[in-house]
């Protein structure tokens, strides 16, 4: 089994590169969830490169929880599921506003699709669910503003979550802590809390709330990625003030 490490690693970034390689056995299934990795010392000499090396990629990938060091016994594959492997996403940015543009891009591309299964899949319940976010928004604008953005990122987790699909309501979850900053930053105007936009989140909830209740995947959607679109404008135009 060992022989799938060997090969020497050359160039720039070598631990980078055993993480790679690493990564590519288990897309390739030749690395499992529960597999024993080789000691260090062997892996070392397999790659033709030192242990301080392969040291420094496995805590990579520790910190990505991709793999476990269990004390006394070895290396070995996490579980690998989903919430394991998105749990630290929020860490993985600077929070910075070209990582806010990032973040937005990527949602861009996740969640309206999860809005138009769920727009196909959500329950008499979980419209209720998302109803309740709204009537809360709206309370929330009128008495604390500044609070806003746990109930903006509710309401787009919550959309996941009705998706059905456990993939994308992980990276939902994953994403949540950095997503509340976005949201926040997108609130915030000269240094305030800015009801008008508040207001014009809330008002694009409630459209693609009555989307989901149509059950229009299309409709639900275009106006999800619209809301997004318009966060895009709003952090831009943060940027260049």
């Amino acid at each position: 089994m060992n022989e799938q490490f060997r090969g020497t690693v050359h160039r720039e970034a070598i631990s980078d590169q055993i993480t790679d390689r690493v990564l590519s056995l288990i897309r390739e299934q030749q690395l499992r969830p529960g597999d024993r990795l080789p000691p260090e010392r062997e892996l070392a000499s397999l790659m033709g490169v030192s242990r301080a090396t392969v040291r420094e990629a496995l805590r990579s990938l520790a910190m990505m929880n991709v793999i476990e060091l269990r004390h006394g016994s070895g290396t070995y594959i996490t579980s690998l599921e989903p919430q394991l492997l998105v749990e630290n996403f929020d860490l993985v940015f600077s929070l910075n506003d070209n990582s806010f543009l990032e973040l937005i891009e990527a949602r861009q591309v996740i969640e309206p699709g999860a809005t138009a299964l769920a727009a196909k899949r959500i329950t008499d319940e979980g419209i209720a669910v998302l109803d309740d976010v709204i009537v809360r928004s709206w309370h929330c604008l009128k008495t604390q503003p500044g609070d806003f953005p746990q109930l903006d990122i509710e309401f787009h987790a919550k959309t996941a979550e009705f998706s059905g699909n456990v993939l994308l309501m992980r990276i939902m979850q994953g994403l949540t802590q950095m997503s509340i900053a976005s949201s926040h930053r997108t609130a915030v105007d000269e240094g305030a809390v800015s009801a008008a936009r508040v207001e014009r989140a809330i008002l694009m909830h409630e459209g693609i709330l009555d989307a989901l209740k149509a059950r229009d995947a299309d409709l639900a959607s275009q106006r999800m990625l619209k809301h997004l679109l318009a966060v895009e404008d709003t952090l831009r135009g943060a940027q260049t003030e």
